[in-house]
């Protein structure tokens, strides 16, 4: 149930509208139902810790959210998190099969790419977005594929080698391409900056003296390829020089800019100015709205930040919508899950270290994501994390308590 189910939400996560969401709600269902088998999971410290902060971010940001009478709207993220940890013990229970992860991913990141060439050609416009926006489309299908390079060193080093390895091995690096050709054609930059990131996980995974070389090899041609891309390719070279062009705007008009970044660097003056206010509860998004407006009608922010429908920044997103002690809880929820997974970053078993390898990309990724895009806050992004966090902890929890009874034997 829960492999097939894992499976159906990754794959069709970038291809369909809403299918994924259908696929997390079954098994939030079935984690309901399983509540009574649940008790007998024993947890480390550590996963313990991540679901409690869940469950803080979740209530305080429920009682944040009546305290300020928010729209309806605001209560499905606290409750989604909420879900998210019960999501965790019962995969830790009911694990999914590793194969249901790669193989969703890989057929997520295909029929992604599929679906956003398809609709490129229908509105005529060369960017990637398929059924939501360019930047979540960006966004996820870069991590979806770095979670499938981590697949592949998955199955290069495990060491139990799969009987079809040679094909699996063709078709998630397949899968790996179609992800970044996704995150390419998207133009998403804010996705692009957490790529050097990702670069040092992996090394720090897997860099060891006898592989010195193999790996200055591989970093050689990927810094080879990035430089080429970004000299020749004209969409990196048009979305890098926007950035010039957007602070050169933003430097000559302040709250007003009109310009991708200028308006986001305006609202997020805006956002500060009104959290002041009430650093520990925040304001909610009626009042923040409220605020927008009074600005704009006294000249002191334009139209178009004034217009934009969130903050462009999750932790202020958070901050302003649930008040600080649910941003606080949250950071400890992220910084504590990167503890865990960090933890067995340079285990000595290499399936244990895939995960925790994927498991880091995803916290690293999606702090950096989150500085331009409210990644947990939308519902796919968010969705994906909690899956994504879930999936791996329950991974990791099967994989250590099988080597520990190896050990033990």
């Amino acid at each position: 149930m829960t492999s097939g189910l894992v499976f159906l939400f990754y794959a069709s996560l970038l291809s369909t509208k809403d299918l994924y969401s259908y696929a997390m709600g079954a098994l939030a269902l079935f984690a309901l139902w399983k509540i009574p088998a649940l008790p007998a999971l024993s947890l480390e410290k550590q996963e313990k810790l991540i679901g409690v902060c869940m469950l803080l971010f979740a209530g305080i940001s429920i009682g944040a959210t009546v305290w300020h009478g928010s729209y309806a709207r605001s209560f499905e993220v606290p409750v989604k998190f909420a879900l998210g940890a019960l999501l965790i013990l019962c995969l830790c229970r009911f694990p999914p099969k590793p194969g249901a992860l790669w193989a969703g991913l890989l057929l997520g990141a295909v029929s992604g790419l599929a679906v956003a060439y398809w609709k490129m050609w229908q509105v005529g416009e060369f960017k990637a977005f398929g059924f939501t926006g360019a930047i979540q489309f960006g966004n996820l299908s870069l991590t979806m594929a770095v979670l499938l390079g981590v697949a592949l060193c998955w199955v290069i080093s495990n060491p139990h080698p799969h009987p079809h390895r040679r094909l699996w091995l063709v078709l998630l690096a397949v899968g790996m391409l179609c992800g970044l050709l996704g995150s390419y054609y998207s133009g998403t930059r804010g996705g692009w900056v957490a790529i050097p990131l990702f670069v040092l996980l992996f090394l720090l995974a897997y860099l060891r003296r006898s592989n010195a070389m193999a790996c200055v090899i591989v970093l050689a041609v990927l810094g080879t390829a990035a430089g080429v891309l970004a000299y020749q390719s004209p969409l990196v070279k048009t979305r890098v020089a926007q950035v010039y062009t957007d602070l050169s705007e933003y430097q000559a008009n302040g709250a007003s800019s009109y310009s991708s970044l200028g308006a986001r660097f305006a609202i997020w003056e805006a956002a500060w100015d009104a959290i002041d206010d009430s650093p520990l509860l925040g304001i909610g998004e009626v009042q923040f709205r409220q605020t927008l407006k009074e600005k704009r009608e006294a000249g002191l922010i334009g139209a178009v930040p004034a217009g934009l429908a969130n903050t462009h920044n999750t932790f202020l997103e958070v901050w302003m919508l649930y008040g600080g002690l649910a941003l606080l809880s949250l950071l400890l929820m992220m910084f504590s899950a990167a503890w865990y997974f960090l933890s067995y970053i340079r285990h000595a078993d290499s399936v244990l270290r895939s995960y925790a390898l994927g498991g880091l990309c995803l916290i690293g990724g999606y702090i950096i994501y989150g500085q331009t895009q409210i990644m947990l806050i939308r519902n796919n992004t968010l969705l994906f994390f909690l899956m994504s966090l879930a999936v791996l902890m329950a991974l990791m929890h099967q994989r250590r308590r099988a080597v520990l009874l190896v050990g033990n034997a």
